[in-house]
């Protein structure tokens, strides 16, 4: 007789074992609260800064799984900017184009882009049941 419990899954799948998992730290624990502050209270934006590599991109990630979970009408968006040594409409549309899933993000003047951009953003706040659309981006210093 085996004394041996079996899995439901494979304990090579486990979230551990893949790598596939995350935790919020204290900071982003924060984080959530002051977005999830905002939203209750309709405050239109908020600035977060980070110097490089503290985990900026993985906190907004996490964030956004949060607010899915919690508030599933809603729809987010993740935008990584570059940081441009003059300023330029073109790659800023261009990268908020491509977080929106445009479908050639690069294309056509900055007048385009914006007006592209806005159509997505309107169309997708009809869309969405809640009306609320969450736009999470930072740029990377050079």
């Amino acid at each position: 007789m085996s004394l041996e419990v079996p899995r439901p899954i494979d304990p090579s799948l486990h979230p551990l074992v893949t790598g596939n998992y995350r935790l919020a730290t204290p900071a982003i624990e924060a984080f959530y609260e002051l977005v999830a502050r905002r939203l209750r209270y309709r405050i239109p934006g908020a600035l977060i800064y980070g110097p490089p590599r503290i985990g900026k991109t993985r906190a907004i990630e996490y964030v956004r799984l949060l607010l899915a979970r919690q508030h599933p009408k809603m729809s987010s968006y993740h935008a990584q900017c570059e940081h441009k040594p003059k300023h330029a409409e073109g790659p800023f549309f261009a990268n908020l184009l491509e977080a929106v899933g445009d479908h050639a993000p690069h294309a056509g003047t900055s007048s385009a882009k914006r007006s592209r951009l806005s159509l997505r953003i309107r169309r997708r706040k009809q869309s969405c049941q809640s009306g609320i659309l969450v736009v999470a981006g930072f740029c990377a210093p050079y």
